[in-house]
């Protein structure tokens, strides 16, 4: 994984939102569908879903992570990146 990448990920604006539907299948189909196609994807909790879950964003990424099997490289706020697990994005 390019460093560059994973960098512009963090600084730019999240591709996927968790809301109140939470993680069901769609929203991992559409993160896999990101880290297989970017390698890298920046996702977003919104306050509902903390709300009515009563977990942690830390908590939230990694149990993201799991369920794509993808490692988190950041979390921030109410954000978290989380990489394709080998660090190879795109062929890079």
């Amino acid at each position: 994984m390019q460093k560059k990448k994973i960098v512009n990920t963090v600084l730019g604006r999240p591709q996927i939102c968790l809301g109140k539907a939470g993680i069901n299948e769609n929203v991992l189909n559409d993160i896999k569908r990101y880290l297989k196609k970017e390698g890298v994807v920046k996702i977003r909790v919104m306050k509902s879903y903390k709300m009515s879950r009563g977990a942690d964003v830390e908590a939230i990424a990694y149990e993201v992570a799991r369920a794509v099997n993808g490692e988190v490289v950041d979390v921030r706020g109410s954000t978290f990146v989380i990489v394709k697990k080998g660090g190879a994005a795109g062929g890079t």
